[in-house]
């Protein structure tokens, strides 16, 4: 088979148009590819006219020019003519669907020197190359999906203030977010160490492997929580942990005894936007700079010494912020708004 141009395409089809969205050409296309855009690949061609919702779903559809457009016809004499100008001649392309308005197309194109059309032989290769290819592009986007999902979990455990890793139970670290990378690098109690996960006193090391080993093996119902370096407050670091069970796809690695470790500094804010709990609770926004106050650790008075304004109204603040996230006292009200926010973020 003598073939002068190889295209891969991905064809997005929207309101009776036909676009290529995506392409992977050969050494001699990429080459020649500002005339072959020029000439072939472009919203004048006669092929992308053709809606594609004629092809058969869930298997490949072979065309040739000469098959699809009637003998003598405008849109035939059209395509040769551009063929032609780029010294191409039959072509062959197969076409699958990936999706919904969405489809993948390999076209190729044997040398102006050539009369023949391309037989069957062609045809067996091409529809082979095309299941091959479709596999391909859809482990690209389930891989792109997974890495905007991992993207996203890191902005919400950024946003929250609190680290997030991902471990085996031997501490081998998998994956973790900037934050958790921020706590492993400054802290005194807590280190990444050849990779994992490690306490630095031993009497913490011994406690951080025992959960880990205990969660791995657990059924994911419960999440022992932690604080390493008790004995000072503004150094120490809390880790609550959860076992994640995952059903790996065949010939996936398994994720099994996978830990999630969620890590704060108990001496840090929290870094709670006051706009998200006005939005959640309804509050007004003083009540509810108030709140992201509190939950940073801030008493009544430090606050209101902050903000300038007199213990007594920060009080009235606070008697309408009780009220509204429907709490009895500060601590819950704390608790409340934390959480509250948590769960949000990781929806």
């Amino acid at each position: 088979m003598s073939i002068r141009s190889a295209v891969v395409q991905v064809l997005d089809y929207r309101a009776g148009i036909t676009r290529p969205i995506w392409n992977m050409r050969d050494t001699y296309s990429l080459s020649h590819q500002q005339n072959h855009d020029r000439i072939l690949n472009n919203d004048s061609n006669p092929r992308l006219r053709i809606p594609p919702t004629q092809h058969m779903v869930g298997q490949v559809a072979i065309e040739r020019d000469e098959e699809i457009f009637p003998a003598g016809s405008v849109e035939l004499k059209e395509i040769q003519r551009r063929r032609q100008m780029l010294e191409f001649g039959p072509n062959l392309s197969g076409i699958i669907e990936l999706s919904p308005g969405r489809f993948l197309a390999l076209i190729l194109h044997q040398p102006a020197t050539t009369d023949q059309q391309m037989g069957q032989e062609e045809e067996r290769l091409t529809q082979q190359l095309l299941l091959h290819l479709r596999q391909a592009v859809q482990i690209s986007g389930q891989l792109q999906a997974a890495v905007s999902r991992a993207d996203l979990l890191m902005e919400a455990g950024n946003a929250l203030g609190a680290g997030l890793v991902l471990c085996n139970d031997t501490g081998f670290i998998m994956w973790a977010n900037n934050e958790a990378l921020s706590i492993l690098d400054r802290s005194p109690v807590l280190r990444e160490v050849a990779g994992h996960i490690r306490a630095i006193h031993p009497v913490d090391s011994g406690a951080l492997r025992s959960m880990l080993a205990q969660v791995a093996v657990d059924d994911g119902e419960r999440s022992p929580q932690l604080t390493l370096g008790r004995a000072d407050v503004e150094t120490s670091v809390q880790v609550m942990a959860l076992g994640l069970r995952s059903q790996s796809a065949q010939g996936a690695r398994d994720m099994s005894g996978t830990v999630a470790l969620l890590l704060r500094e108990p001496g840090r804010p929290l870094n709670i936007s006051p706009a998200a709990v006005a939005s959640l609770f309804g509050m007004s926004n003083a009540e509810a700079r108030l709140t992201a106050g509190l939950c940073d650790g801030l008493s009544l008075r430090d606050y209101a010494q902050q903000r300038g304004i007199s213990e007594g109204t920060a009080r009235i603040q606070l008697k309408n912020a009780l009220a509204k996230a429907g709490c009895p006292r500060q601590a819950e009200l704390v608790r409340r708004v934390c959480t509250s926010l948590a769960m949000r973020l990781s929806q």
